[in-house]
């Protein structure tokens, strides 16, 4: 059945295949690559969920863990959103898999909250140089909310925008994330679609008189922290806005 799919179907089944990770009929529609065919069109051939059913097992211990870990993370008054990535998000996590979280502060916040945080989750988090760590927490991205944009533009980066999931949100920052990275639909059109359909306001952050010192504040938190970076970093991306740590994948971020 697959062959007789139009080639851009078919290519979103190899895109998920690479992840071990089948698709239903209802969500090759869903995530389907650049195009737009009703759903009516699409039909997939019987595949083997065996993995994928085994992996979401795995992956629901890791939830009841990202959740507990998300809601002490809302004692941090400058954490304004905090969300599950990689393949916790889709359900998809081998048992040895850490736990992936994107950290979202609020404006001049950044590297304050991080050095906070990662001292709170110490015992609990995936600590540089480890290479195995199972169940243990990854904070391997952070945003402030006023640096949301995420580049270059390609489809993997796409779906790792679209696929994050909300733990929770303080200011509608979800919407403020997808609409920061509206370029997303040309390669998801249909589940950009869905996903940003929220009408959400876009909310402000902070107040005028404690900016310049945050700012202040937050840049002498950034230098201490890069210079102790610094000799152990390779592919990382950093900036007094932003933050993406990870051993494989990298994934630069706009700091305009």
């Amino acid at each position: 059945m697959a062959s007789l799919l139009p080639s851009s179907l078919r290519k979103t089944l190899d895109y998920f295949a690479k992840y071990s990770y089948p698709l239903t009929a209802d969500e090759l529609y869903f995530w389907q690559h650049g195009t737009r065919i009703s759903k009516s069109k699409i039909k997939v051939s019987k595949q083997n969920f065996k993995i994928r059913l085994l992996r979401e097992k795995y992956s629901q211990v890791k939830w009841k863990i990202a959740k507990r870990v998300g809601e002490q993370l809302r004692h941090f008054p400058s954490i304004s959103a905090v969300f599950i990535t990689g393949a916790l998000a889709m359900n998809n996590c081998p048992a040895n898999d850490d736990i992936d979280i994107m950290i979202v502060t609020s404006p001049n916040t950044l590297w304050i909250t991080r050095f906070f945080v990662n001292l709170f989750l110490w015992s609990n988090r995936r600590l540089p140089g480890q290479t195995h760590a199972p169940n243990k927490i990854c904070p391997n991205l952070w945003l402030d909310s006023s640096h949301l944009q995420i580049t270059p533009h390609d489809l993997y980066r796409a779906h790792e925008i679209l696929q994050a999931k909300v733990l929770w949100d303080r200011v509608h920052i979800h919407s403020q994330f997808l609409r920061s990275n509206s370029w997303v639909s040309k390669y998801l059109p249909i589940a950009y679609k869905y996903l940003s359909s929220d009408p959400s306001p876009l909310k402000g952050e902070g107040n005028a008189r404690g900016e310049v010192f945050l700012k202040f504040l937050n840049s002498i938190f950034f230098v201490i922290q890069y210079l102790y970076m610094k000799p152990k970093m390779t592919s990382e991306r950093v900036g007094p806005g932003f933050a993406f740590f990870h051993p494989n994948k990298d994934l630069p971020l706009d700091n305009s």
